[in-house]
């Protein structure tokens, strides 16, 4: 009975691991099929790519890629949601430094986000996958989620780190927030159209700064 039982556990381990195995395969083919969308998204307006050309970008059939994703929009929702993935995993480990410090870990955990929308490819897609979501009510929603999760990242460092410091000009942390995001994000916009070779640390750096800067407490008068 326990050679049983012990030959039972290694067949459910040994199909577990198959299972994972699987598991990774089709996540690693539906990465390759986004990754292609990318590519297009570089060099062509949204309304112009089709799924044969992501299909032929991502070295897959038509057949191939469908298999996957029913629908275009469905390769969309999964890049979309990568990028949701990327921007939420570095918010996580940038709430858990202390922007206070002159150390360069903060600068590079901001540098991580900011890489992401200051980067001139990425802006390109970001701005077909923007005009795009007007005419998708899904896509839309995921993009009003995609900003207001950029916005709050700003918010919450803004949070911890000036908890005892007053904004002479009366800016609540969501409106300062906002500022900082519309800042980084028509940075990375102009660039496209008047690129003059960002330093992405300085920029990162000067964000910081408004990030962690000391506002001086008004008069109580």
């Amino acid at each position: 009975m326990k050679e049983c039982l012990i030959l039972y556990c290694e067949k459910k381990d040994a199909g577990s691991g198959l299972d994972n195995l699987k598991e990774d395969k089709v996540k690693g083919r539906k990465r390759r099929i986004t990754s292609a969308l990318k590519v297009l998204l570089q060099k062509n307006v949204y309304s112009q790519i089709s799924i044969q050309e992501i299909a032929d970008e991502a070295g897959y059939s038509k057949g191939g890629v469908l298999h996957y994703f029913p629908t275009k929009d469905d390769i969309y929702i999964e890049l979309i949601n990568d990028m949701y993935a990327e921007l939420d995993n570095n918010h996580r480990r940038i709430l858990k430094i202390d922007l206070k410090s002159e150390e360069m870990a903060p600068i590079s955990s901001l540098l991580g986000v900011e890489s992401f929308v200051l980067d001139r490819a990425n802006i390109i897609i970001l701005i077909n996958i923007i005009l795009y979501s007007f005419e998708n009510d899904t896509l839309r929603q995921m993009m009003n989620k995609f900003f207001e999760n950029h916005r709050m990242f700003y918010e919450n460092i803004i949070k911890e780190n000036t908890k005892d410091e007053i904004n002479p000009d009366g800016l609540d942390e969501k409106t300062a927030a906002r500022i900082i995001q519309a800042v980084v994000f028509f940075i990375g916009l102009i660039e496209e159209f008047d690129p003059i070779d960002l330093d992405y640390i300085k920029i990162v750096k000067y964000v910081s700064n408004l990030l962690r800067a000391k506002n001086p407490v008004p008069d109580s008068h």
